[in-house]
């Protein structure tokens, strides 16, 4: 059992790649092994692309986040700060 817990805290750190073929793979050897039972494969597959998914989405909030603050911290302007500034240059050509 100790293995099998391993084994899901590394599939779940490699849940960032982690393509359907993979997960496949991974529960293969897993059933072979018999750490998984082969009815519960489909299954556990499902619930590795899941995480997968899961994970990469909570990286991708992490990492806009992050962004966002350092270039905040570097005063750079928005892309609306931006428009604002070119809807004021071109009234001021107007005039």
């Amino acid at each position: 059992m100790e293995g099998y817990i391993e084994r899901m805290f590394l599939a779940g750190v490699g849940a960032l790649t982690l393509t359907k073929e993979k997960a496949e793979k991974i529960v293969s050897d897993l059933v072979k092994k018999g750490e998984v039972a082969k009815k519960d494969q489909p299954e556990f597959v499902k619930r590795l692309l899941e995480r997968g998914k899961a994970s990469r989405a909570e990286i991708e909030k992490i990492a806009e986040k992050t962004v966002k603050n350092v270039l905040d911290k570097l005063n750079v302007p928005t892309k609306s700060d931006i428009d604002a500034l070119m809807k004021k240059i071109e009234e001021l050509r107007k005039k």
